[in-house]
């Protein structure tokens, strides 16, 4: 009877550890769940500002490339009135405004926590990762092209602005009833090979990698939403 007891004992002992170390194992997975849960979580909301981030990218740059289509567009048509001897003033004073320097500032806050964070590895050799690289490094281009463009405007607005009386030359930009005398004298400032050479520049600027930034951008956002989604 006493060995019985022992037995039985020894059964009720071994029960209890099994059902311990099932609670231990159970507990164990439920915290891994919840910490993964707090990380798809974190991770989703580095997401989200990203996303947020390129679609206020993707507004600025379809401006800035309607922009530039707009000014290149009258600057082509003032530039081959002037090869054929056609001067249309109130054409060049909108052309003028090659004169007036932007640039595209993107927003990159989302990117960087995330690079910071930890979890940029979670998308490594994928199709994310890939898209990632090609939209920032494509801003990269878009800053040094407007750079580049830009310093040979301002080059162009110094010696225009050095060469000619700068007051006189606003008000006659300015005024909407120029006499004839004054019309001759804002021609002369427009024929000036440092005007004509920032109309000529203008007129060739190209917008495509805009665009193209505009699909990479897209095609990210879809990747991105579709990883939350998922």
């Amino acid at each position: 009877m006493e060995q019985n007891k022992v037995h039985t004992y020894l059964f009720y002992a071994l029960g209890e550890i099994f059902l311990v170390v099932i609670g231990i194992l159970i507990a164990l997975q439920i915290n891994n769940w919840n910490e993964k849960q707090v990380q798809k979580q974190q991770l989703n909301e580095y997401i989200g500002s990203i996303i947020g981030n390129v679609q206020s990218d993707i507004i600025k740059l379809r401006e800035d490339a309607t922009r530039r289509d707009t000014l290149r567009a009258t600057n082509r048509r003032a530039r081959i009135n002037f090869q054929n001897g056609v001067y249309n003033i109130e054409e060049l004073k909108i052309a003028e405004q090659f004169f007036y320097e932007f640039y595209f500032t993107p927003n990159r806050s989302g990117y960087e926590a995330l690079t910071n964070s930890g979890f940029i590895g979670k998308f490594s050799n994928t199709r994310i990762d890939s898209l990632l690289n090609d939209y920032y490094v494509g801003l990269d281009d878009i800053h040094e092209r407007e750079v580049s463009y830009n310093t040979v405007i301002e080059n162009v607005e110094f010696q225009f602005r050095t060469m000619y009386p700068a007051v006189r030359y606003h008000y006659l930009m300015q005024n909407r009833s120029l006499s004839e005398k004054e019309e001759a004298e804002l021609l002369l400032y427009f024929k000036s090979n440092e005007f004509q050479a920032g109309l000529l520049r203008t007129s060739q600027q190209p917008t495509w990698f805009y665009y193209s930034m505009i699909d990479t951008g897209e095609e990210l956002i879809k990747e991105l939403e579709g990883y939350i989604y998922d």
